[in-house]
């Protein structure tokens, strides 16, 4: 049996901290190796990982940002899989046994992504999002549409690659796609329910400053490879072009092969939680 190794990144997290070691426990795998990184945080974190000390690793120190906890996390991690599970999101029933049952079914794959729920900051289902096969263009030119907590790899990528770029604080899960991807390694959906993330009101994904935005199109022009104007105004309405194309791509392939449709918008549910939180 493959051991797995599950990375959490946590800082001031403690009202969903334990509701994520709890989804890892009820895992009931017997193979995993489950290692908290905190921040230094100064609520009651401390005291929920004394809880769980002896089934976990913890270690609680002042940092730069999350890619830099995990990437600890990740030099001291031994499984031959790995994942991060962020302390406000939850893996599903069974999740660790269907990816160890596809890895050993598929040793070809280096990379697997599944399904994912949409949850609210007291646990409820707000949508379900079902997902399509790997295709590095849309992933690029689209949309970064990989959910990261139903994201496990091969550890021996961390050799080829390196670890999370400790720059970035928005995007480090989309960039290591690319990197990834670039690089060689292959990518396969498991059609099932794997991870649930949730949205609250401290979530970054929900606050979305500007740096966001900024760095997501930094990352991009990063791997970007489709010049084709020099006019800057030119190129801009190609890049414009190029994102409606694959995001449509993915509604097609979502359509036809899952039967699944984006709708409602995600961000039309960030917003009414939103405002029914104010």
């Amino acid at each position: 049996m493959q051991k797995i190794s599950i990375v959490t990144p946590s800082y001031n997290q403690a009202d969903y901290l334990e509701a994520t070691i709890q989804s890892v426990l009820a895992q009931v795998y017997p193979a995993v190796e489950h290692i908290v990184i905190d921040g230094g945080s100064t609520d009651t974190t401390l005291k929920i990982l004394r809880k769980y000390e002896r089934i976990l690793q913890w270690l609680s120190e002042p940092d730069q940002g999350q890619a830099e906890a995990i990437n600890k996390g990740f030099t001291k991690s031994t499984g031959e899989i790995v994942a991060w599970l962020n302390s406000d999101d939850i893996y599903l029933p069974g999740a660790l046994h269907r990816v160890a049952n596809f890895f050993s079914q598929h040793p070809e794959i280096d990379v697997v992504y599944g399904d994912y729920q949409l949850i609210d900051a007291r646990g409820r289902l707000l949508l379900c999002k079902q997902e399509i096969p790997f295709d590095y263009n849309i992933l690029l030119y689209g949309l970064d549409y990989i959910s990261q907590p139903t994201v496990f790899f091969r550890r021996r990528w961390f050799d080829r690659v390196g670890y999370l770029d400790e720059t970035l604080h928005y995007g480090l899960d989309w960039e290591y796609w690319l990197r990834l991807a670039q690089a060689g390694a292959s990518f396969a959906h498991i059609p099932q329910y794997l991870a649930a993330t949730r949205w609250h009101l401290t979530a970054k994904t929900l606050v979305a400053p500007p740096q966001m935005f900024a760095e997501h199109e930094a990352i991009r022009a990063r791997y970007w490879n489709k010049l084709r104007f020099q006019a800057s105004q030119g190129q801009k309405l190609y890049a414009f072009w190029l994102n409606k194309r694959y995001r449509l791509k993915r509604q097609f392939l979502k359509i036809f092969l899952r039967r699944a449709i984006d709708f409602p918008p995600g961000h039309w549910v960030m917003r009414r939680q939103t405002s029914q939180a104010q």
